[in-house]
């Protein structure tokens, strides 16, 4: 140390320091917690194995993993269809730039990306098949071609081969 310099002591750590690193070392815990039960429920292990290996209740474990499943579960309808809408939109950007140089296999995905966001939309909820209500012609009726007559039989029976 140079000649002058001074240190100074450490102080120790406040009240809120020490709250700071309890709910940091709570929050590393619960997660290493959470990890070991969703490799264990991924290895097929059951709630009485995992209540064993963590040291808890059958109905402490119970609850950890209905909470676990739970912040893991697929998002509401609405928001996964906000995710769909923005990776349409992602994919229409990519497409619609394809499209350029008469790229025509750019401009059938763009097609279909326009009419998957329709659908989301709601402006298409069905592809039901439209009705025809064209008005169709009656058919003539044909009379049907006249049958070929019958092959004589001889007197034996037996009908001769005709060329």
């Amino acid at each position: 140390m140079a000649k002058g310099q001074h240190v100074k002591p450490q102080t120790p750590p406040t009240r809120r320091e020490k709250l700071a690193d309890a709910r940091r070392k709570a929050r590393l815990e619960r997660e290493a917690r959470e990890k070991r039960i969703i490799d264990g429920l991924n290895r097929g292990m059951s709630v009485a194995e995992l209540t064993a290996r963590e040291g808890v209740t059958r109905r402490r474990m119970q609850i950890l993993v209905r909470d676990i499943l739970a912040r893991r579960a697929p998002s509401p309808p609405a928001e996964y269809l906000a995710r769909q809408v923005n990776r349409l939109n992602e994919a229409m950007i990519v497409a619609y730039g394809s499209m350029a140089g008469g790229n025509l296999k750019a401009v059938d995905r763009v097609v279909r990306i326009v009419g998957e966001m329709d659908r989301y939309h709601g402006f298409f909820p069905r592809r039901a098949k439209a009705p025809d209500r064209r008005r169709r012609l009656a058919q003539q009726a044909q009379e049907p071609p006249p049958l070929a007559p019958p092959p004589e039989a001889g007197r034996d029976g037996k009908v001769a081969a005709t060329d």
